[in-house]
């Protein structure tokens, strides 16, 4: 089901990590590269949780299920046109907007997401917007398969903005760690979305979505 996602995956880090044992630690060219890992490692991780969450929504909104058949955590991405409709709204279509939610909910359509979505805050993907996005969904589960990778996680976006904003240069940002460093760093961000990838397949799987799972 998200077997795409999982090869696609393995192939960019495989590419990734052939890139960087092409690194060395002496000299100047080499700590640029080391930089630029950041920013590469960066862009496979946020597409593949954007891919997944995509996939997640294709695969319910292809399950034909009813409303009052899912979990009330969903609610927040089946009403998201809805709640967005509300926003800033003035007195005079307040209510209107309310009872369009109502109407939705007594007529009990089938579920259809938009699977444009991406239930953040719109920031880089940090252990906050991965919870957001569990949260919406109804998990439960842990989010990363072991707690300090999430620090690994912060430390990426960190340093991919740093270079991105222009706040410090790839030299300087490769200045600070060695290829083994890196190698370490891959291996916890590709263990990362496997596990992401294996969650949310899992959520499908067993239905997780429905009430009565």
């Amino acid at each position: 089901m998200f077997d795409e996602i999982k090869e696609e995956m393995t192939r960019k880090i495989c590419e990734l990590r052939i890139w960087l044992s092409n690194i060395n630690d002496s000299d100047d060219f080499s700590a640029i590269n080391k930089g630029l890992f950041y920013v590469y490692i960066y862009g496979i991780y946020e597409e593949t949780v954007r891919t997944v969450v995509q996939k997640t929504i294709e695969e319910l909104n292809a399950k034909s299920v009813k409303i009052d058949e899912c979990i009330y955590e969903l609610y927040a991405l089946i009403f998201s046109a809805e709640y967005d409709s509300i926003y800033g709204v003035g007195n005079e279509h307040k209510w209107e907007k309310r009872w369009n939610i109502s109407y939705k909910l007594t007529q009990n359509p089938i579920v259809v997401i938009p699977n444009e979505i991406i239930p953040t805050d719109g920031k880089n993907l940090r252990y906050r917007q991965l919870e957001s996005i569990a949260k919406t969904f109804g998990i439960h589960n842990a989010i990363l398969p072991r707690a300090e990778i999430g620090g690994d996680i912060q430390e990426m976006v960190d340093k991919r903005n740093y270079i991105a904003h222009g706040n410090k240069t790839p030299k300087e940002v490769g200045r600070e760690v060695s290829v083994n460093d890196l190698q370490r760093k891959l291996d916890h961000i590709s263990e990362a979305c496997t596990y992401i990838i294996e969650l949310y397949e899992e959520y499908i799987e067993e239905q997780m979505y429905l009430k009565n799972h």
